[in-house]
This record gives structure tokens, sequence and C-alpha cells, in this order.
């Protein structure tokens, strides 16, 4: 007969001992080691076991023998439950310090470290290799009890095993979490949208601190951090008086390993090779992970290494333009308007995108134990994230006042007109480079000053820059000729059809009045020069953070934990506009005039293919041909025929915005055990006052000039200088009600308050003119440094039931009322009286009779009050035969939706969409499977477009993503990837399904690769 297990003899309490030898040192190490030497379930929330300090258990025990002395005067208890599985609770201990001691001398031995029987306090939350965790099931097994065991509304993503995260790329993990959505950019996700409120509602930090961001604003983009670098994901969606402000949506923390997850030497690391469907070309992936720990000192070093060469195919419209110059009723269908809106499109391109992406990446810890009571930690995250482009594409300008023969739709969507005047067939040669850095550094010290007294002290800073003073975040070189073409949409596909432009026509008339004609839209001889632009902001973010928390554990004797601290926080933001723009620098040869003469050698035809965005209606009907050149090499033949320098100059509607936010927060835990269930209270208040100063630039609008047939020039003052100040002060109080009951079912209910800040450009109080085009399209902005933070009250219910090993189901209620919205309001107005050129008797020249130039001015202002709720629903079964499926849904709603057929409307909560996620894995022996299913529903992205004032929608998106590994042996596995498998598309549309705005082939890709571990 087969000897009994540990287990085995636990459910028949046979008396049978056991040697151990488990040193003492933090309860929840000394736990999971006890678990192993036993082979028991060991089940334990790690918040209660915080702050604990196990003893050290040498000898022969029984199992109920040993885990007692183990935990003997920790104020933890274990209790047996069936099949072999103990909890660990914690129960009230006695005072070791003489209860007749002062308040002064207490308060003297927490500062000097003097107290009795001092234990150390761990991470808030453990390190997972501590657990040797490896493989999907352990993963997901973490995520459960981390999830499980939170007070809070907490979801999590956990790595594999040391430098292997679940996906490629760190948003698209977080889209497996329910109630995240994300935004992609150029094949990858960028953005996190989290419970429908985006970017800039979402707090994201790194090891608890904050992170700066290379965006404008306060978005932070989770492509810039390579997902070897990364231990954990955590989102919380619920609020505690203990976090920082800013995440309306949540608080998303990155974290990165500690040497103290193990303790012993460990080397880790991958090598891959991943292949662009699109570019037909394989690029290297490295990544490195070392580390070592006596349990005293510690060290980690990790290193990643990532080079992708794509292409993504693309067409687009900058904006469609809301009656302009042109007859609202000019050209109606049969059917007749049901509004009396026309709607013109800016412009239409077809483009290839060609990018160089290199990700270079690192890590370092140093952590030290000093004694039993005193542990500190040194770490440092860099991300370099560099993006080089070469696109080349052809386009058509249109301007409403010179259109033609023009056919609208019932919704006033012009879907069929044509240009033969003050149009041009434009070739460009364009960069979208991203020279993006991430840094952040961070030191710690946590304390014993008492049994149930811990001091956590922290300071850190976070830094993101995109260096950009060149002007290559989107630069142009612009090859034209006056032409003309013909737009069609009829037939309602999503790529509309674009003829007219291609054939040789005589009775063309060129930029000087002449009749000169045009030959096929492929002879170079057509060429001339036109705008010629340099732009980009030169990005600088720094956050640095000082705090401090104190814990009491069992304060008074009434199973009561209590937490306060101190915080302050300092955001620098310098967002530095570099252009050739000013005095119309960028347009020293608009107009398509014969001279200079270009050679004919500078451009050559370029094809694109005949699989051109194949897949996506109307792809026969655009142009997969055209002529390319090279952007620098025309920028240097203008200059050396002119005295014209194009360089990228310093432009006055630069800012620097300092934010400095000083907090401090006092908040209660309680634990209640009755027979039947466990009931966890923590409610708290946290103050916080936000103090702001922003300075700029500000120039008077002298004049208009006319550039060409489209454009106008700017003639302004010199810059002055601009500054202003403001604050606030905001209460936000928290309650959080967990109950466990039946061991399987657990039921939170939490009422919070949170808040998200003004974004920079809406602080800039600076009045800049944006854009100068006849046919009336004059805007500018200004923002305001007085404007008040979103304040949102939160409500959320959830229920899960744990009902098997790795299987649960969850079903989440969330409500979100928001207040002091902040919109975009819009005034016409004049500035200073300058008037319109391209107006009166003569529309190349000022004259007597021009018009006042009236400008739309885009203003924030705090307005409405809109209301976000949901549900999300969460489904994790594991077969135990080595197949399980995760599924997850959300779905949202909101009363501030935008009502598409009301024009005057300029509310509406963006990123709103129901999703839902289905993961298909498989884990056996050496053999690891899993095939990812994301699906969004179409959603409004931004109540702006490119180049106007009108919303842009993504459509509908799913994508089917695989990953594969089989283990050759105990240190070497190989891998598989596929990204997008099915090769989605990513739409995008105006306020009507015909507006359209972008489809963006990224195409899919794949990996293989060797991942070790000794």
């Amino acid at each position: 007969m087969p000897a009994k297990t540990p287990t085995e003899r636990l459910k028949t309490k046979e008396p049978h001992t056991i040697s151990f030898d488990i040193p003492s040192g933090d309860a929840d190490v000394a736990l999971i080691e006890f678990a192993k030497q036993v082979d028991l379930t060991i089940i334990f929330p790690f918040k209660k076991v915080e702050g604990v300090q196990a003893n050290r258990l040498f000898g022969s025990f029984t199992i109920r023998e040993g885990i007692d002395r183990l935990l003997a005067g920790t104020g933890l208890a274990a209790t047996f439950e069936s099949e072999g599985v103990v909890k660990i609770k914690r129960i009230s201990i006695q005072k070791i310090e003489d209860a007749n001691s002062s308040v002064f001398s207490k308060f003297f031995e927490l500062l000097t470290l003097q107290g009795k029987d001092i234990v150390t306090y761990p991470d808030e939350l453990p390190d997972i290799e501590t657990i040797e965790v490896t493989g999907l099931r352990n993963s997901l097994h973490w995520g459960i009890e981390l999830k499980r065991n939170a007070n809070e509304a907490f979801d999590s993503i956990q790595a594999e095993e040391i430098g292997k995260f679940p996906d490629t790329n760190l948003a698209e993990s977080l889209q497996r979490i329910s109630g995240v959505s994300i935004d992609r950019a150029e094949g990858e996700g960028q953005f996190v949208t989290v419970r429908g409120f985006g970017p800039q509602f979402n707090l994201v930090q790194s090891n608890g601190r904050p992170m700066a961001s290379d965006n404008l604003g306060r978005e932070f983009s989770f492509d810039t951090i390579s997902p070897e670098l990364v231990r954990a994901i955590t989102v919380n969606k619920t609020f505690t008086a203990s976090q920082p402000s800013g995440g309306i949506g949540s608080t998303i923390n990155i974290e990165t390993a500690k040497p103290f997850a193990s303790d012993r030497f460990v080397v880790a690391g991958s090598l891959k090779a991943s292949y662009d469907t699109n570019s037909e070309r394989s690029t290297p992936h490295a990544s490195l992970f070392l580390s070592n720990s006596n349990r005293k000192l510690g060290w980690l070093l990790s290193l990643s290494h990532q080079v992708r060469q794509s292409r993504i195919n693309e067409a687009q419209t900058d904006a469609w333009l809301l009656n302009t110059d042109i007859s609202p009723l000019e050209g109606r269908s049969q059917a007749g308007s049901i509004t009396q809106n026309t709607f013109i499109p800016r412009n239409y391109d077809q483009r290839v995108r060609f990018e160089k992406r290199t990700r270079t990446g690192g890590t370092a810890v140093i952590q030290y134990k000093h004694s039993d009571r005193l542990e500190m930690s040194l770490d440092y995250l860099q991300s370099d994230f560099t993006v080089k482009t070469d696109s080349t594409s052809m386009g058509h300008w249109f301007t409403p006042s010179n259109v033609e023969n023009v056919i609208t739709d019932e919704n006033g969507t012009a879907i069929s007109f044509s240009q033969q005047v003050g149009h041009a067939t434009d070739f460009h040669s364009r960069t979208f480079d991203r020279p993006s850095s991430v840094s952040a550094l961070g030191f710690n010290a946590k304390f014993q000053a008492r049994p149930n007294i811990s001091v956590d002290f922290d300071v850190s800073r976070s830094k993101a820059s995109t260096q950009d003073t060149k002007g290559a975040r989107n630069a142009l070189t612009l090859i034209g000729y006056l032409n003309r073409s013909s737009y069609n949409n009829v037939r309602d596909q999503i790529l509309p059809e674009i003829s007219g432009f291609q054939t040789a026509r005589d009775d063309i008339v060129d930029a000087l009045g002449n009749v000169s004609g045009v030959s096929n839209y492929l002879d170079p001889a057509n060429a001339r020069s036109h705008v010629m632009l340099r732009r980009g902001w030169n990005i600088q973010d720094r956050f640095d953070q000082a705090k401090v928390d104190v814990s009491v554990f069992d304060a008074f004797d009434l199973n009561l934990e209590i937490k306060a601290g101190l915080l302050q926080s300092k955001q620098s933001k310098r967002n530095e506009r570099w252009d050739n723009e000013n005095n119309a620098v960028h347009c020293s040869f608009c107009g398509y005039f014969p001279e200079p003469d270009l050679p004919d050698s500078f451009q050559t035809v370029f094809d694109a293919g005949s699989q051109f965005l194949k897949g996506i209606s109307g792809y026969q009907s655009i142009p997969n041909k055209w002529l390319r050149h090279n952007g620098e090499q025309l920028f240097d033949f203008l200059e050396s025929n002119s005295d014209v320098n194009f360089d990228a100059v310093l432009r006055d509607n630069s800012y620097f915005v300092s934010e400095t936010v000083n907090a401090a927060y006092l908040s209660f835990f309680h634990d209640y055990q009755f027979k039947t269930f466990d009931l966890d209270v923590t409610y708290g208040l946290r103050y916080e006052n936000t103090r702001l100063s922003v300075n700029g630039f500000e120039a008077d609008l002298l004049g208009l000039t006319v550039l060409d047939q489209t454009e106008l020039g700017q003639r302004s003052s010199a810059g002055r200088p601009l500054s202003e100040s403001s604050g606030y002060s905001n209460w936000l109080p928290s309650l959080t009600i967990k109950s466990e009951f039946f061991d399987s079912f657990i039921a939170r209910i939490a009422v919070s308050k949170s808040l998200t800040r003004p974004t920079m450009t809406q602080l800039s109080p600076s009045l800049i003119v944006t854009t100068t085009r006849q046919g009336g399209d004059l805007r500018a902005r200004s923002g305001s440094p007085a404007l008040k933070p979103f304040e949102s009250v939160n409500t959320d219910f959830s229920l899960e039931w744990y009902y098997k090993p790795l299987s649960y189901i969850s079903l989440s209620y969330f409500s979100k009322r928001v207040s002091n919205f902040i919109v975009e309001t819009v005034n016409q107005s004049s500035i200073n009286d300058v008037r319109d050129p391209s107006t009166g008797i003569d529309a190349s020249l000022p004259d007597p009779f021009d018009d006042i130039a009236l400008f739309d001015i885009i203003q924030p202002l705090n307005g409405p009050t809109a209301r976000v709720s949901g549900l999300e629903f969460v489904l994790q079964h594991d077969f135990s035969n080595g197949w399980g499926i995760i599924a997850n849904s959300t779905f949202v709603d909101s009363n501030a939706t935008l009502d598409t057929f009301d024009t005057t409307q300029k509310f509406a909560i963006t990123g709103l969409s129901d999703s839902r996620n289905l993961v298909l894995y498989y884990e056996k022996e050496a053999l690891q499977f899993r095939l990812s299913l994301n699906n969004r529903d179409g959603f409004l992205q931004s109540l702006v477009q490119v180049q106007g004032a009108e919303p842009t929608f993504v459509r509908a998106y799913k994508q089917l993503d695989v990953s594969a590994s089989y283990q050759l042996n105990e240190n070497l596995s190989v891998f598989f990837e596929g990204v997008n498998l099915t090769q989605e598309n990513v739409l995008k549309h105006g306020r009507f399904s015909n507006q359209f705005l972008l489809a963006q082939q990224p195409g899919a890709r794949y990996a293989l690769g060797l991942r070790f571990k000794f």
C-alpha cells in the first residue's frame, strides 16, 4: 500500500511527525515554505499577514503542532478546512509593552526603534516569484488569490514566470481585465480606458509611485515599457483614502521584480525573432534577467531590447468641415435632407508608413535588510522608445468654397462632388517620429517600531520626455501640381472613390494663370513645390514625490488597523512647440509655381501593391501607385536655391505647468469574524490641496495674408510672457465593505469620491491661433488655470463565487456621477478686428471690401454633471484536465452620449463602449497554449478631429492572438507568438458612419523564440 501524503495524513488526523527547518522571517514567506514542505494548500490574505514575523520552526512535529509553533504569538491562527486546506486568520494579540508606559516614551521608542520584539514589515503585495510561480495556471492562481483577498475591487495580470508576461504589449494584457479597453496606434496598444473613462482619467503608477508621461497631457503610453521588465500590473477600480487621487477610472500600478523574491542566484531571459506580415521583415528581440539575494542583501538587473520594422497601410481624411462657404441646400439628394447642415471632407489621402520601433529598457534594484526591523530598497526603471518613420502618400485637398456638383445624403454628408479650381494632386513625404524616454527612481525604507506599528517612507522621481526640437514628430514635404478630381461615396463603402486626377488634360491652368495642362499623374514633369513643414512638441515631464505612511495593527486590542499618511507630489510639465510656421516660413514655396524647377529624378513611382488595403470595402477604387520623394533631399534643394531656412524654432504656444499636491489621510480597517462569514470594513478620509502655476507666451494677431488658394498666413507681434496661478482643495471620503461567507462567496460594497485634474492643454491661458484657411476655416484656442478638477462620486457592488480552484464567477455593478466636466465651448469672434484678405473684390490681395475675420475660439469650461454606470461579468473555469477558459463582458451606459444629429452639442463622454474577452488555454506537463479574442464595440474617441471641430468615432474592433510554448527541459523552452492573426483593421469615421476618417491596416505579427532560466 503506498505511503500517505501529508495531506492525506492531515485528513485522517494521523499523528505523524515531519522534520522542519524554517527560519524566522516574513510570515508570508514562512507560510509558503511550510505549505511546500507538507503538501498543503494554505490560504491567507496578504493584507492580514503584512507586518508579521513568523517564528523559527526547527525539529519534528505534526502538521498541527508545526503551524501552531510557527505562528505562536504572531496574532495569526490556522483553521483546518476540508480537503487539506488551511486558512490563516488574524486574531487579537496581547500587548508586549508595559500598559502603563507613557505616551511620550512610546513615541520616543517609535522614533528610535527601541521597541521590543520588532518584526519586519513586508511589501504590500508579496513578490510572486517567492512562490516559484511558473506557467499560466500558477499566474492565474495568484491573480485570483490577490483579487479574492483584496478589500477593494482589484484585478491583476501576473507574469507567468520571470521575464515572461502574457502579452507582447502591456496595454494588450490589460484589456483582458473586465472593464478595461484599449486604443491602438500603428498595430500596438497604447492607451487604456477603464469603465468608460479614457486615458487622461486613469492614474498610472510604477511600484506605487506616479509615472511621468511623454504625451502633452496626463495620459500614459503603455507601449513605452517592455513587458519583460514587468512582474505584474494591478488595476484598482475602487478607491480608498490611502490611494493618491487622479484616476476617476482607475489606478493602474506597474510592478517590477525585487531581488528578495528569491534567495538564490537567478539567470533568465529570452531570444526571439519577430516577423511583420506587411513589411515582410524579421527583427530581433532579447531580454536578460539577473538576480541574487541572501535575504540580507539582494540585487537585480533586467534588460530588454526590441526592434520592430513594420509597414502600415492607411487611407485618411483629416476632418469633415461643417457649414463652410457652401450653400446648405445645394445639390440635395432626392430623398431630401433631414438637417440644414452640409459636411465636406477636408482632404483624402492614401499612405504607407514604414516604421522602425526600437524599445530598449531595464531595471536595477538593490534591497538591504539592516535588521529584522529595518529594510531598505533602491530601484530604477529606464525605458527608451524610439519610432522612426518614412511615410509616403498621395492626397487631394478640398476647399469647400470651390467644390462643385455637390450631392449630399439625408444627413447633409457630401457623398459626391468635384473640384476643378483651387485644387491640386499632392505627393507627401512625412515623418511621425517619436523619440521618447521614461524613467523612474525610488527609495523606500520600511521599519517596525512596535510589534504592531510599522512606518513606510518613500521618495521617488519619475521623468519622461519626447526630444523633438527639430520638428520631426510631424514633418511634411509636399510636391504637387494644380489638377482636378472627383470624390464619390454613393455606394456607401468604407473607402470613398477618388478619380479624375489620373489622366492628362490640356486645359488645366497653372499657378501663373496660364493654360499649360498636365500630363499623367505619375509623370515627374508635373512636379511643383508647395508646403514644407517641420513641427513637433518637445516635452519634458517630471514627478517628484515624498510620502510617509504609518500603520498600527490591532489598535486598542480591538482587531482594528489604523493607517495615516502624508504626501507631497510635484509635477513639472514643459510643452515646447517647435515648428517653422512663424511668419509662414513653411509656405515660402507655396502655390505650385514652376520655379524653382524640381529635377525629375527627385520622384520615383511607388507601388503600394495590389493588396493595398485589401479587405476594406472600396479598396479597388483608390490609387495604389503614386510618386515618392525624399523629404530631406527636397528641404536641402529648396534651401540651397534660396535664402530660406526651414529649421523649426521655439514658438509662442509653448507653456510650462507646475502643479504641487499636498495630501494627508486617515483610514481604519476592521476585521470581524462570525460563525459563517467574515466582514472587513475599511473607511477613511483623504484631504488634498492642489496649487498650480502656468507660464507661457502670447502674441497679438496683427493681420492675415494670402499664401495660396487655400492657406492664409499670420502676422503677429512678438510674444510676451504670461503667468497665472490657482489652487483648490478636496476632501475625498471612502467606505469599503467586504463580506466572505460560506467559504466561497465574497460580496463587496464601496462608496467613494475621487477626482481627475484638468489636462495640461486645458490649463494654458494663452490665446493661440491654430488654423487660418480660406473658406472661413479660422480657429483659435485658449485655456484657463482656474479650471476645477473633475469630481466623481463612485458606487460599486460585486458578488464573487470561488467555486473551485482556479475557477470563479463575478458580477459587478458600478456607477460614477461626475461633476465639473470640462467642455469645449466655441464662440465666434474677431481678433483685433483683423480682416480676411481672401474675401472682398480680389481674393488674392487685401482690399477695402474684405470682411472682418471671424474665428471659432475654443475655450474649456467647467460645466455639466454626467453619470456613467455599467455591469462587469467574469467567468474563469479550469477543467482540471489542462484546459480552461476565461471570459468577461463589460456593458457601459451614460446619460452623456453624443446625439449625432445635434451639431450644437459640445459635451459627451468619450471612450464608452461594451467589450468582451475570451481566453482559451491549455497547460499540461511541458506544453502550454493560449488563444485570446478581444472584441470592443464602436465608440466615440474624441470630440475633435485632426483638423476640425467634429467628433471622431472608432468602429468595432476584434483581435485574435495566440501563444504557445514547450518546455524542452528544466532550463529551456521554445515559444511561438501570433498577434492579430486575422489581420483586423482600425477604422474611424466622423459624425455619421459614411464620414470616412481613417483606415489603418497594421497586418499580423509572428514570433519564434527561446526562453531560458538557470
